[in-house]
């Protein structure tokens, strides 16, 4: 057996510029972002014979194909079936995976678990591709499942973990660890699922549409996020926060200007109710229209931040920041 997991994560500052080619038109802002404790799993085993069968505990989902050339097109569990079939493994073998995450979360969820089937799925067939050959894998297969662009900056959080500026260039996409206490942080962050999923292409192909076609309010907020995303990265790489709840606001704020839809009466109530009893500043996570939001509170004033979520039908999710990224052990 092969025992597979990537955390998904929290991001900060600078999502959708992720995207190619828009961090270009934006001079190559860096994407930041820490991994969480939230996994997503992979056990595969192998079968004496070709049979496949491919089974999602979180979903609730199990499908059995008679072998390789039996796997659909389409079907609820696409992006498994993708993936075993890039890899073309040589005998028949039983796939299964979970994730902590809540669907349409908006804290990488899929990605993670993406990266985790590609480890897996590399030791098993002795692929031995490297992490950036998988990043671009897990990358090019998802934009096949969503039909639109995918961005990057989930799969490095899922591959490599901790606290991480995403740098893209010319050549090449660096991803760098920030020297960020991770214990400290875990007393100053709050994790809310809203209960409404969301649906990451829809939004950030909205917005992709929107900058191509040379709309200036959109140009102008991923703007104002690339200037955020630089000005936080400035502060984190000396490990320290200093105004981090002006630029988490500030990214939320030109994040909500950029679609209709992205921020939610809902989420607007959280947020507010939140301040009121001491957050310091509160984002979504991924790109909006449901899923989580992350709230930066003061240690003292979490249990009452905590309190008033879920007096306001948040689900808080119970979370710690990690510096471990994907892990493949054969048991």
């Amino acid at each position: 057996m092969i025992l597979s997991s990537a955390p998904t994560r929290i991001d900060l500052a600078g999502g959708t510029l992720d995207l190619w080619p828009l961090h270009l038109f934006f001079d190559n802002p860096p994407t930041l972002n820490a991994a969480i404790d939230l996994y997503a799993s992979v056990e595969l085993t192998a079968r004496r014979d070709k049979v496949i069968v491919i089974e999602s505990r979180d979903l609730g989902r199990k499908a059995k194909f008679r072998n390789l050339a039996a796997l659909p097109e389409r079907h609820p569990l696409v992006l498994l079936i993708k993936l075993v079939r890039f890899y073309q493994p040589k005998t028949g073998l039983h796939l299964i995976t979970d994730c902590q995450a809540p669907a349409g979360s908006g804290i990488g969820g899929s990605s993670a678990l993406n990266i985790a089937l590609n480890g897996a799925l590399s030791r098993f067939t002795k692929r031995h591709y490297n992490r950036e050959q998988m990043i671009a894998i897990a990358r090019n297969i998802e934009t096949q499942v969503i039909d639109v662009p995918a961005g990057t900056q989930d799969y490095y959080s899922a591959m490599y973990g901790g606290v991480q500026s995403i740098q893209p260039g010319m050549v090449k996409t660096t991803p760098r660890h920030l020297p960020m206490d991770l214990k400290d942080l875990n007393q100053r962050f709050v994790l809310c699922y809203t209960g409404q999923p969301h649906h990451s292409g829809i939004n950030n192909w909205s917005v992709y549409k929107k900058v191509i076609d040379g709309n200036p309010k959109a140009h102008k907020s991923l703007s104002r996020i690339a200037e955020v995303a630089r000005r936080m990265e400035k502060s984190l790489e000396q490990g320290r926060l200093t105004r981090f709840d002006h630029w988490f606001n500030e990214e939320w704020k030109a994040r909500k200007a950029l679609a209709t839809g992205i921020s939610t009466a809902s989420m607007d109530r959280m947020i507010l109710a939140a301040k009121k009893k001491g957050a310091l500043a509160a984002k979504v996570c991924g790109a909006g229209g449901g899923g989580c939001v992350a709230f930066f509170v003061p240690p003292r004033k979490r249990e009452a931040v905590t309190q008033t979520l879920q007096e306001h039908g948040g689900n808080l999710l119970d979370f710690k920041f990690v510096s471990r990224g994907l892990r493949v052990n054969r048991s």
